[in-house]
Parts: structure tokens; C-alpha cells; sequence
């Protein structure tokens, strides 16, 4: 049996081995440390043969563990950094065994890439990165999808094995897996896109559904609908500001409505500002008679009960001519030579009809955005009338409030200008060249 001496100032904790004053305690069996007297310990010897050996275990397993994550690590690291000219030949010195079955893994259906390089001048590298926040944004994520959704082969193409049991994923994370865009670390005014799919096939037509959705995007894009996430942000941020620009500046003229302070000019805007809402009303009402005839697949004469519609340029000739020629070939005597000819040219007729109609729903839409527009700009023109009434509104809350608001507004107007600037000139010269 071994024995220690325990001096009165040593201490032991909870029985676990402790270091103190140049002497080793290990576990104990019993303790007692009274006063200042001095303490025995008694450890029997098979105790102390335990404690070493379990001692050797924890630090031979700590070890070992300690050198499988350094190993791990490297060999990581080693993957990472390996490419794919080094994997190749790194296959060369297997043998035929292993180079046939890593054919058949290359040949395989399984996974294929296709990558697509974007640049822009060097003159405009610090703006490279811009590309890179839209391809990532979910403004051109939804622009692909609706792309796809008009494509329904190629998107069942691209989409059929991952529409599964197995993966539960929307559509939308699933196509966000499927490509990614990172910096060229040669050329600072270059992208590379990389672009995903099961075969060579799937990831060639997502790779051209891409780009072209994005030169696309790119060209089509407004100052009122960005493509640049941040830019929409600043986009919505400013239109809630708008509305409630328009909102507070509204509800202050209403209050103050036929008050002598009302100037000629108010008058006027405000008359117009009342036709142009009427003028508004009337486009909504007659596009949606003209969704309901459509929805019910009406026949196309119900178009001309829409007044918008038959008054818009050769609706109403093209009717009445169409209407003529039926006429003619309710004639039983009609020769079979003049029929056939006055069949060609009712079908003629239909057929301009129907364009004309066309370009006439689209003339609605677009007398209606015009007056929207200008309704938005007279809104604007009354709230700067009201902003310069300091004398009258002083003391107004709301026209507090109406201040604070517009003074928020112009801030946002003027980021967002120069940002898009910016935005505009990232966009000059782009390159998109897909890799042979």
C-alpha cells in the first residue's frame, strides 16, 4: 500500500488528481483534513496500476485524434486545390481497371458542366462585381423561371430528376443549385459562370436559357423595374415613400378643399386630376369586359360592345365589311367562283379584325399607363403647391409628417440615380462568351 503525506495547507478537489506544491495526489479513497493536522492517504497498488493505464489511454486516443483532423485538413485542402488536368493524370497511373471505370463515370449522364465567361472593359473592373449581385438575385431567378414555364419541355428537361420523392426542394432552390457565378482570380474584369445539369444535354440548354434570359433582363430593364437586387430594394423603399407622400398631401388638400387660400393653378390641376382618375376608371372597366369575353370565349363581334374598342381606328369598317360579305354568301345563287373569292376575302377580313382588335386592347393599356403616369405627376405637382403653403400648414401634423417624408424621399431619389449610373455603366460593353 502506497502512502502520502498531505500537508495542512494543501488542498484536494472533488478527488481528482491535482498538482499543488510540487506533489502529486491521485484518487483517493478517503479524506480527512482536520484543523491543521496532517492527513494520510492510502492507495492500494492496483489503484495506482489503473490510473496510469488509464492515464496512457487518454493521452494515446488524444493523439490519435489530433493527427486524423491534421490529416484530414490536409487532404481537404489537397482536393480543393487538385484540378482537373492533375485528377487526370493522376488516373494515368491506374490501372485499366480503374481508367475504364472512370470513363464510364465521364461518359455518364449523371452530372455535367458547361461554363460561360462574362466581361467587361478594364476600365470598368471595379463594377464587375455589380454582374455577379444580379446573376444572384432573385429578380433574374424569377426571370429564368418564367422563362422555363414558357419552355415547358426544356424545363421538364432540365427539372426531371430532381422532381422526385427524394428531393422535396421548390423548383426555385433547385434551379439556384444548378449555377453559380464567382470572380476570375486572373482578370478582375471577368466572371465565370458555371452552369449545372444531370446530362451535357440539360446543363447546355440551361446554360442558354441563362444567358439569353440575362441579355435579355439586361436590355429590357428600366429605372422603375432594376434588375440589381439593391436597386429594386432602393426601388420599393421609394415607391412606399411615394404613397405615402401622395397619401399625406391628399388627405391635407381634402381638408383644406374649396378654402379661400386655393390658388388658380390648384383649381386647374385639380379639375384635371379629376378627368384623368375618370379616364382611368374607363380603361380598367373596359380591360376587364375585354378579360371577361376572352375568359368565355365569346364570340369576337361581343369586342365592338365595348366603346374604347369599336371607336379605335377600322374596327368598326372591318365589322360592317364582314358583316356585308356574310350577307352575300347567304345568296344560294351566289356563282361557286364567287364564293370561294368572297370566302378568301372574308377570311381576310377576320383576320384584320382580329389584329385590329389586338392593337386596340394594347392602345387601351397603354392610353391607361399614360394616365396613370400623368395622374402621379399632377399628385406630385399639388404636394410641392402644398409644401410651399409654410404659412397655412405650419402648425398641420400631417404636414409635418408630409415634410419629413419628402425629405426622405428626395434622399432615396438621389442614391438610387447615382447608383443606377453606375449600374448603367457596368452594363456598356459586356461580353458573354460561352468556354469551347
Amino acid at each position: 500500500m502506497n502512502k502520502f503525506v498531505c500537508q495542512p495547507n494543501d488542498k484536494i478537489v472533488n478527488g481528482f488528481t491535482n498538482i499543488l506544491n510540487g506533489r502529486f495526489y491521485s484518487w483517493i479513497k478517503h479524506v480527512a483534513i482536520e484543523g491543521k493536522k496532517k492527513c494520510i492517504i492510502y492507495m492500494q497498488p492496483w489503484q495506482s496500476v489503473l490510473l496510469i493505464s488509464i492515464t496512457l489511454i487518454i493521452f494515446g486516443a488524444g493523439l490519435y485524434y489530433d493527427q486524423i483532423k491534421k490529416n484530414t485538413a490536409i487532404a481537404y485542402e489537397d482536393s480543393l486545390l487538385t484540378t482537373q488536368s492533375e485528377f487526370a493524370e493522376d488516373m494515368e497511373l491506374n490501372n485499366s481497371v480503374e481508367i475504364k471505370s472512370s470513363a464510364i463515370l465521364e461518359n455518364s449522364s449523371a452530372w455535367a458542366e458547361k461554363k460561360v465567361h462574362l466581361e467587361v472593359p478594364k476600365s470598368n473592373s471595379h463594377f464587375s462585381h455589380l454582374h455577379k449581385e444580379a446573376i444572384k438575385g432573385d429578380q433574374f431567378l424569377a426571370a429564368i423561371i418564367k422563362s422555363l414555364q414558357d419552355n415547358p419541355n426544356a424545363k421538364k428537361l432540365i427539372f426531371s430528376p430532381f422532381l422526385n420523392d427524394v428531393f422535396i426542394e421548390s423548383e426555385t432552390t433547385i434551379l439556384r443549385s444548378l449555377y453559380s457565378i464567382a470572380q476570375d482570380i486572373k482578370s478582375p474584369n471577368k466572371l465565370v459562370l458555371i452552369v449545372r445539369g444531370h446530362s451535357v444535354k440539360a446543363s447546355s440548354l440551361l446554360t442558354r436559357v441563362i444567358t439569353e434570359s440575362y441579355a435579355k433582363e439586361l436590355k429590357e430593364e428600366s429605372p422603375g423595374n432594376p434588375l440589381l437586387p439593391k436597386l429594386a430594394k432602393q426601388r420599393r423603399e421609394i415607391s412606399m415613400l411615394e404613397q405615402s407622400q401622395l397619401q399625406l398631401a391628399k388627405q391635407i388638400q381634402e381638408e383644406n378643399e374649396n378654402s379661400p387660400g386655393q390658388s388658380i393653378e390648384e383649381i386647374a390641376l385639380l379639375a384635371e386630376l379629376s378627368q384623368v382618375k375618370n379616364d382611368i376608371q374607363s380603361g380598367v372597366n373596359a380591360l376587364k369586359e375585354i378579360e371577361h369575353i376572352h375568359l368565355a370565349q365569346k364570340d369576337p363581334s361581343e369586342y365592338l360592345t365595348i366603346k374604347m374598342l369599336a371607336d379605335f381606328g377600322n374596327v368598326q369598317d372591318f365589322f360592317s365589311n364582314i358583316v356585308e360579305l356574310k350577307k352575300l354568301l347567304m345568296n344560294q345563287e351566289l356563282e361557286p367562283i364567287l364564293k370561294k373569292e368572297v370566302n378568301k376575302n372574308l377570311y381576310k377580313l377576320e383576320s384584320s379584325l382580329a389584329q385590329e382588335i389586338a392593337r386596340g386592347i394594347d392602345h387601351i393599356k397603354r392610353t391607361s399607363r399614360v394616365s396613370l403616369e400623368r395622374k402621379i405627376e399632377l399628385q406630385k405637382i399639388l404636394v410641392d403647391l402644398e409644401m410651399k403653403k409654410n404659412d397655412i400648414h405650419s402648425l398641420h401634423p400631417r404636414f409635418r409628417v408630409l415634410k419629413s417624408v419628402k425629405k426622405q424621399l428626395d434622399e432615396k431619389n438621389a442614391l438610387f440615380t447615382s447608383e443606377f449610373k453606375k449600374w448603367q455603366i457596368a452594363k456598356q460593353n459586356l461580353v458573354i462568351r460561352k468556354s469551347t
